[in-house]
């Protein structure tokens, strides 16, 4: 076959670069009059681009393709540590699965009532109240969706707040650190019980309501007692940071356990036996209190 010569004529180059370099004028004219020269820099500015747009097409290919082959590295690493996890999850979850077995064959010989399991369901913060002392955030879950009022609210293994106004499509929760909450709690290292007290955004939490020869120290976790029936037992709350006595009074200040300002998502629990959490009896508490 006869070779096909692909390359443009001498004419036709001379022609094109002409009309380049006079396009290239007519542009730099434009600058001292360009209400006159519009039409002309328009007109210009057309026949400039097929060349502006070749020279640039590498560079624009490259990063597109070095970026695309980039996502691609990164995703394939974040599947394999995905992949990774559900498999050690998956362990977890079986000797779970062995551990409540025991569990429920020993509350059988010891006739006690079985603990509740829960079902969840993840909810996004929507809105947080400006109120610095108050703790009270808008979810994009509301009555159709099977939120209730004083419904639990976690995030991750600490619990988070609670449902306190629902309307169809949102709802409002209200965080451990709002100053008219209180959750009972438990000392993870020593059992003594107590009561949780907010006091507002950006501010510690203090225990209360323990015994006088209590024997609490810094470092303490303290988590849910599950006393009153609303939150689920086990859950962490806070850690204690400070342990101060004056006047043979003892003052008691946790961190919680939740990033408050961080946190974007959050779980909303269901018993799956059908109780009703709002059902539940609202544990005195002074000077804040439980709100249902």
């Amino acid at each position: 076959m006869n070779d096909i010569n692909y390359h443009a004529t001498p004419g036709f180059s001379f022609r094109f670069m002409v009309l380049v370099l006079g396009a290239l004028l007519l542009m730099a004219i434009d600058n001292r009059n360009a209400a006159a020269l519009a039409p002309v820099r328009t007109i210009a500015t057309m026949m400039v681009y097929p060349l502006l747009t070749s020279v640039d097409f590498p560079q624009r290919v490259y990063q597109r393709s070095s970026g695309f082959f980039s996502a691609q590295s990164q995703l394939s690493e974040e599947n394999l540590t995905l992949k990774q996890q559900v498999q050690v999850y998956s362990a977890q979850q079986q000797e779970m699965n062995v551990v409540t077995a025991e569990n429920q064959r020993l509350r059988a010989m010891l006739n006690a009532a079985s603990r509740p399991d829960y079902t969840f369901s993840m909810g996004e913060i929507l809105k947080v109240a400006q109120d610095p002392v108050r703790g009270l955030v808008t979810l994009n879950k509301g009555s159709r969706d099977g939120v209730k009022e004083s419904q639990v609210v976690l995030d991750g293994k600490n619990i988070y707040g609670q449902v306190v106004t629902v309307t169809p499509f949102d709802s409002t929760v209200m965080q451990l650190i709002d100053r008219d909450h209180s959750i009972p709690v438990q000392n993870q290292r020593t059992g003594e019980r107590g009561l949780a007290n907010g006091y507002g955004r950006g501010t510690s939490m203090e225990i209360k309501n323990l015994a006088p020869l209590s024997t609490v120290k810094e470092g303490d976790v303290f988590v849910s007692s599950g006393l009153g029936g609303l939150f689920p037992a086990g859950f962490e709350v806070a850690k204690v940071f400070k342990v101060e006595f004056k006047q043979g009074n003892m003052t008691i200040l946790a961190m919680p356990l939740v990033d408050y300002e961080s946190v974007r998502e959050v779980l909303l629990a269901w018993k799956k036996d059908g109780d009703d959490a709002s059902s539940t009896t609202v544990l005195p508490s002074e000077p804040p209190k439980e709100t249902k």
